[in-house]
């Protein structure tokens, strides 16, 4: 059996599809226009699904420790030479 991890985007795919079903059914029904209005918002909600997971998973990394919060690594301070 192999060990895999489900997609991290496969709630924004489910949704973004419910999205798009409901806009063509409120395109192609007469009389049902609100379909398509809750269709668009759908599918904006998909997109911000997509977005918020990208940004989370880059957040941390911007965050994060770098080499200069190493006191070690820390370079000597600049000298400078006066004229005799």
């Amino acid at each position: 059996m192999a060990n895999t991890q489900p997609s991290p985007y496969r709630y924004a795919v489910i949704v973004g599809a419910a999205g798009v079903v409901l806009l063509v059914l409120g395109l192609t029904i007469p009389g049902v226009g609100w379909i398509a209005w809750v269709g668009l918002i759908v599918l904006i909600l998909a997109a911000f699904l997509i977005r918020i997971r990208f940004v989370g998973d880059w957040i941390p990394t911007l965050f994060g420790p770098n080499e200069r919060e190493n006191e070690d690594n820390v370079p000597p301070p600049p000298t400078v030479e006066r004229p005799s």
